[in-house]
């Protein structure tokens, strides 16, 4: 008579690896990964893969949410400009204050960890036009739009006269500002921070005298 055999134990199902694992905060991680790439290789050497291995993030979970690099930089932008601490109209700040609050705030973004990339911005929009197009209006102007209506706002109340030419004087301003960061005399940015606020104070000043501001 055979003897019964024992039937062999059961095996447990096989198991997947992990994986890559997903992130929280994969968005943040994409936008800074973009602008620093962006900052270091310009526009030419930007790409969804690159920013995906730079980020240590899985390039589905780029392809997923940007369609190219593009909207990736577009938002990234966006989300830089949401971030960025202007004066609020309820401060009922006069004009000259409005003004130099924005031109501190603008100095302190071209001067912290992203201001290569926003002075490639530049620089790339005039080399791509059509890729750039989108970007230019949107990127960089929300404190602009503000702006302008600020000083339009001046203009009717008698702070600045009413033919105060709006976009010349932004204009004015705004390029101060950047001319003075990227091509002053060799400075560390700690230096170039220390003294923005008086350079900028002046640089209202001159420009509001200029167009005939009540003093």
């Amino acid at each position: 008579m055979s003897q019964q055999q024992t039937p062999a134990p059961e095996q447990p199902p096989m198991r997947r690896g992990p994986g890559r694992p997903r992130h929280a905060d994969t968005e943040a991680r994409a936008y800074r990964a973009v602008l620093e790439l962006f900052g270091q290789r310009g526009w030419a050497g930007l790409s969804l893969d690159g920013v995906a291995t730079h980020a240590g993030i899985g390039k589905s979970s780029i392809y997923l949410r940007w369609k190219d690099k593009r909207d990736l930089l577009m938002d990234a932008l966006h989300d830089l400009e949401e971030h960025l601490v202007v004066p609020d109209e309820s401060e009922n700040l006069t004009i000259r204050e409005y003004l130099v609050g924005h031109a501190v705030a603008r100095a302190e973004l071209y001067l912290g960890e992203h201001g290569r990339a926003l002075t490639h911005l530049y620089s790339a929009a005039q080399a791509n036009p059509a890729e750039f197009d989108e970007i230019r209006q949107r990127s960089i102007s929300r404190g602009l739009l503000s702006l302008h209506d600020r000083i339009q706002q001046a203009c009717g109340s008698g702070e600045l006269p009413p033919q105060t030419p709006v976009d010349q004087l932004l204009d004015a301003i705004e390029g101060a500002v950047l001319v003075h960061v990227l091509f002053s005399s060799p400075r560390s940015a700690d230096d170039l921070r220390a003294g923005i606020r008086d350079y900028v104070g002046t640089l209202v000043d001159v420009q509001l005298r200029g167009v005939g501001a009540a003093a």
